[in-house]
């Protein structure tokens, strides 16, 4: 069977043929999608490059930033499955142990654009995680971190929701059909790394949390765009980057 589980640890290439430790490597990451974002982050924080990772199309830098007398790691994520999971693959061999990931979102359900949904499990319409765990349809994210996130937000007065979402790796294949058996089954939102980031991080004994911010919405007949076409609506880049490292803070042990 294609799908079969080899939990065999000690795959033929692994992380270490490409990347070593870093000495005094920051445990937790910070990591998000949006270049827009991305420049935001840069202009507000004063930043180190301690290490790279990525692909034959693009490199990716892992930036150290003190925050609040705290070290983080930071660094721009890859969209999709087995993007995401291959330089974060990387990164836990470079030292971390934390990964806190936010990024943009498909509505299945009528909310506002920009408002902040916090997953509880996904749904696995995709391949990489079979690489990293039994097959099943969804996998559960850990539970103390949805709780700390929901606290958070909560104790922040941070507007958001909390339900399932569906990872897909074909963001052209989400048909009515697929989009109403998602909804029947309790999703909330559509996006393309959770699952898999979430089977990566329990196979390699790492801690993992994420949050998104919904850009589109598949919630009615008609596909609405949103700001996901047009990110110059969006202008929230500095209190979204505050989210995450605020809640970074204390979200891990």
């Amino acid at each position: 069977m294609i799908l079969k589980f080899d939990n065999d640890k000690d795959a033929m290439i692994s992380p270490e043929c490409f990347v070593k430790k870093i000495d005094n490597m920051p445990e937790t990451v910070i990591a998000f999608f949006e270049i827009k974002l991305f420049d935001r982050f840069l202009e507000m924080f004063k930043t180190e490059i301690i290490g790279e990772t990525g692909v034959a199309c693009k490199r990716h830098p892992v930036y150290k930033v003190t925050y609040k007398n705290q070290q983080f790691a930071v660094m721009q994520a890859g969209v999709g499955a087995p993007y995401c999971v291959g330089i974060f693959e990387e990164v836990i061999a470079m030292g971390a142990k934390n990964i806190l990931l936010f990024g943009s979102c498909g509505s299945l359900i009528n909310l506002k654009h920009t408002s902040l949904i916090i997953p509880t499990s996904a749904i696995r319409d995709e391949g990489t995680s079979y690489h990293y765990a039994e097959n099943s349809d969804e996998i559960e994210l850990q539970p103390k971190f949805v709780k700390r996130l929901v606290e958070f937000c909560k104790s922040n007065n941070i507007e958001f929701s909390v339900g399932k979402t569906w990872t897909t790796d074909a963001f052209y294949r989400e048909t009515k059909n697929k989009v109403a058996e998602r909804i029947s089954q309790g999703c909330i939102c559509v996006e393309m790394e959770c699952s898999a980031m979430t089977a990566l991080a329990k196979f390699r004994g790492v801690n993992f949390s994420q949050f998104f911010y919904v850009t589109d919405s598949l919630a009615k007949e008609k596909y609405d765009v949103g700001i996901l076409n047009n990110k110059s609506q969006f202008s929230g880049e500095e209190k979204v980057l505050s989210i995450a490292f605020d809640c970074a803070l204390n979200l891990f042990d």
